[in-house]
């Protein structure tokens, strides 16, 4: 990376602060709407912005002074403030330690959270303040760091800890589920172990097979649900971290501080989505097996991933055969050889790949118990949201301004480091890498837009990965030229190396951090009301069915529960968003039967949205495909909405329908 020059630094930093300012003044003045504050006649609120007014103003001197010799003169003198006194060291360990944590304090203390209000404005200022002060700490510890690179390695680091902790609050004993998917996440890991979970086979899951087989072994243990929390938090970072290091094996990055601190990125840059944990394993099995000097090793490594593949998505079927063929276009060259035998074998790991994945998957739905097969492919049916393509209520950026943006500086970073280097590549062989490139983001961008999609770029992972393979081997020049040689690393001028760093730390330094607390007294108090009521649906001989808080009898919270496995939330939902008809045909059958003396769910309130409100349109196929046959048939016996349950019993008597 380029070193700028001490005044277009400075200049750098008091323009940054200028912008980050102006944001937090706007954040602010939109906070006081929202609380209904008269700033006019609020004094509190009045010297909030002549203070954040007087420090703009200073800001924007900072920048003009850059331009002018006498402002070179005085960084001069500001940068050796205080580096050749003996206090040098000390002080400077103090601003490295508020820098490299006085975030993480921020974000985590309510004292202090209290006054960023929430709003992202305040929030960045705030980063880039302790960002500044860390940078300061460095340099008078290591002088001969330069001072943007002292900068960016608090950055990163600041980042990096504020993600490890931002899962932090799920782990917890709170003993029902946290969010839309959290008991699913429990309970279908345990169908793989149904045997010694339930006493009996069930079937077992059709939505991420592979996800929830990597979450099963806690279930071997007889772990308490906080146990299963923290596997879920630690078995992700451990699997996407792997990637970090199973890439930084095959490049060749001089210096221990270079390497830090590219594998920092790396590891934000794959959360940027994120990548799903499961969908880890197969990247890393082809970048640790894959060799161009061992045929059968790369083969073996292709075909391993692509049958996990074939249990974890469908979109994720040519991505082994994929990597595979990108690792074989940047490390063979194409000079003397037929382009069509050059292609042979990397058309042969993508096809084979791809095909193995397809057997892999028709192999698990026969072991899977479930005869319906179409169940395994909803996705293909389900709807397309192109507003969502857009800036939308479910997610602010859209898919394709957010793909862009989160994409650009590495494509702004591959055109540097290609045309300093023009001589080095066949046409043919960028051709097919931007391809592969071409191909996942545009598969990406289709899956995303699927009713259901998300309100991030999850369903972007593919794309993101291969594209931090094909930076990582231009910049640190992996790859071998047309001659066969190799180079030294391309050096990317400072500016690229910042707009790297804008998404993957903007991503998840907006979340606050925290510990999840609740009263256990009142928790076990709505156990023992669910316990009651289940045992005088027993002494009935009637049917109970979980729609949601299944984990509750995988974990046997509850006793005396007999597992229905027909219509878990995820599956309802997926179904009614695929529009299922025969499943959905035989739930609405079994709710005008009442078939179940109790249904336990979260609370049913039929409200059809507008588009202008975040996931409308899953929220509707919900309403109308599932929950109106409820509400039809059944009434709402008790509700417990702290912790989001209610039981609904069959209505008696002339039916009423919402």
């Amino acid at each position: 990376m380029t070193q700028p020059p001490r005044s277009v630094f400075w200049r750098f930093i008091f323009a940054m602060l200028s912008i980050f300012l102006l944001l937090a003044a706007w954040g602010y003045f939109d906070r006081s709407r929202i609380l209904h504050v008269s700033i006019p006649d609020s004094q509190a609120w009045q010297a909030l912005f002549i203070v954040l007014g007087i420090f703009f103003i200073l800001s924007l001197s900072g920048v003009a002074l850059t331009y002018l010799r006498a402002g070179d003169r005085l960084w001069e003198g500001f940068e050796s403030l205080g580096e050749t006194s003996r206090v040098a060291r000390p002080l400077g360990i103090l601003l490295g330690m508020i820098g490299l944590f006085g975030f993480v304090f921020v974000s985590w203390n309510p004292f202090f959270r209290y006054p960023l209000m929430g709003e992202n404005g305040p929030r960045f200022l705030s980063f880039f303040l302790f960002s500044i002060t860390g940078m300061w700490g460095v340099k008078l510890l290591r002088r001969q760091t330069p001072w943007l690179s002292a900068l960016i390695g608090v950055v990163l680091f600041q980042s990096v800890l504020h993600l490890l902790l931002v899962y932090m609050p799920r782990l917890t004993s709170y003993p029902f589920a946290m969010g839309w998917s959290e008991t699913s996440r429990f309970y279908y890991p345990s169908l793989f172990l149904a045997e010694h979970v339930y006493g009996k086979e069930y079937p077992w899951p059709i939505l991420h097979p592979t996800l929830h087989l990597l979450l099963a072994p806690p279930y071997l243990l007889d772990a308490p649900l906080w146990f299963h929390r923290f596997w879920q938090v630690a078995i992700r970072y451990i699997l996407v971290g792997a990637i970090v290091p199973a890439l930084m094996m095959r490049l060749n990055i001089r210096g221990a501080a270079v390497r830090w601190l590219v594998a920092l990125w790396m590891f934000l840059f794959l959360f940027l989505g994120p990548v799903y944990f499961h969908l880890a394993i197969p990247v890393i099995i082809v970048l640790i097996g894959f060799s161009i000097h061992d045929e059968r090793r790369s083969w073996v490594a292709v075909i391993l991933a692509s049958l996990w593949c074939g249990w974890s998505r469908v979109n994720w079927y040519p991505m082994p055969g994929m990597v595979a063929a990108v690792l074989y276009l940047m490390e063979v060259p194409l000079a003397g050889k037929n382009l069509w035998r050059y292609l042979l074998k990397p058309a042969a790991w993508f096809v084979i790949g791809t095909f193995t994945a397809f057997v892999a998957q028709r192999i698990y739905i026969a072991l899977s118990g479930i005869p319906a097969s179409e169940l395994f492919y909803t996705s293909l049916s389900s709807d397309l949201l192109w507003d969502r393509l857009w800036p939308n209520a479910s997610y602010s950026l859209g898919i394709l301004p957010g793909a862009l943006l989160a994409s650009l500086p590495s494509w702004l970073a591959i055109y540097v480091a290609l045309n300093s280097r023009k001589d080095d590549w066949h046409a043919a062989r960028l051709f097919f890498i931007f391809a592969a490139l071409l191909v996942l983001f545009i598969g990406g961008i289709i899956v995303s837009l699927k009713i259901g999609g998300g309100a991030n770029l999850h369903n972007m992972d593919a794309y993101f990965t291969l594209l931090l393979i094909v930076l990582a081997y231009l910049v640190f020049a992996r790859y071998r030229t047309e001659s066969g040689e190799t180079k030294q690393p391309i050096v990317l001028p400072w500016l690229v190396v910042v707009l790297l760093l804008l998404m993957p730390v903007w991503a998840y330094s907006e979340f606050d951090l925290g510990i999840t607390t609740y009263d256990p007294v009142r928790t076990q108090s709505v156990l023992a009301d669910l316990q009651e009521q289940i045992d005088e649906v027993n002494a009935q001989n009637g049917e109970i069915l979980f729609i949601t808080q299944r984990h509750l009898i995988s974990m046997h919270m509850l006793k005396g529960v007999t597992l229905i496995p027909e219509y878990e939330r995820e599956d309802l939902m997926e179904m009614a968003m695929g529009d299922n008809l025969r499943y959905l045909s035989h739930f609405r059958k079994d709710m005008e039967d009442q078939r179940f003396a109790l249904i336990v769910v979260d609370p049913l309130n039929y409200k059809v949205f507008s588009k202008d409100r975040s996931f409308a349109e899953e929220n509707n196929v919900w309403v109308k495909r599932v929950m109106k046959h409820i509400l039809c048939n059944y009434r709402e016996e008790a509700i417990f909405p702290e912790d989001e349950i209610a039981l609904y019993v069959p209505q008696t008597g002339t039916r009423q329908c919402p």
